[in-house]
């Protein structure tokens, strides 16, 4: 039996800590920046990229992903360029991942449903938090307030999702709800059929 979950929100929301939390109850938690990180490694992306902005992103023939970040999240028609390139191998990957494993999956991304992992997803939770609270989250990991403001106004379109977690207060807070939604969705989905737990 398998059950997808896709968590999205905006960048510091606590996705990750949430698909932390997930993976503490066996999930397999598929991390897409993480995948994207790799898919930059790729040789024919790096030429492709090399073509649309230059050598200036490079760094010792790498792709320095600081960066591309200030060239992309500062104008929109090159952040459509790079999504053009790499969007489809991060799909890819992604459904990969999902078609070997079983058991509860967990997609983490923040663009889930422009990579149109929202497809192949039983369930999408998006984790909402206030923007002052994601701000000082992004600000303690060494983010300015310029990269900060680009980088939520390229993440603002989360739009159809089938639940919603707010993650307004702490971490135990926040456990408390992703146990409950666990234990009243989770649970029930994957062991139905076979009674198990």
């Amino acid at each position: 039996m398998k059950f997808v979950v896709g968590l999205t929100g905006k960048m510091g929301s606590g996705k990750s800590t949430v698909a932390s939390i997930l993976k503490e109850f066996g999930a397999k938690v598929i991390n897409v920046d993480l995948i994207g990180h790799s898919v930059l490694s790729n040789e024919k992306v790096k030429d492709s990229l090399k073509k649309i902005f230059g050598e200036s992103i490079f760094l010792k023939n790498q792709i320095d992903r600081k960066k591309l970040a200030r060239v992309v999240f500062s104008d929109l028609n090159k952040l459509s360029s790079l999504e053009k390139i790499v969007h489809p191998l991060i799909r890819i990957e992604v459904e990969k991942q999902v078609e070997s494993s079983d058991g509860l999956i967990v997609i983490d991304a923040a663009i889930l449903h422009r990579l149109k992992l929202d497809k192949i997803c039983d369930i999408v939770i998006l984790i909402k938090s206030p923007e002052d609270k994601i701000i000082h989250r992004l600000r303690e990991k060494g983010m300015n307030e310029e990269e900060i403001r680009e980088r939520l106004m390229a993440q603002h379109d989360i739009v159809e999702t089938d639940l919603v977690i707010v993650n307004d207060s702490d971490l135990l807070d926040l456990r408390r709800k992703i146990k409950n939604f666990y234990n009243e969705v989770i649970k029930s989905k994957l062991y139905h059929s076979t009674g198990e737990v």
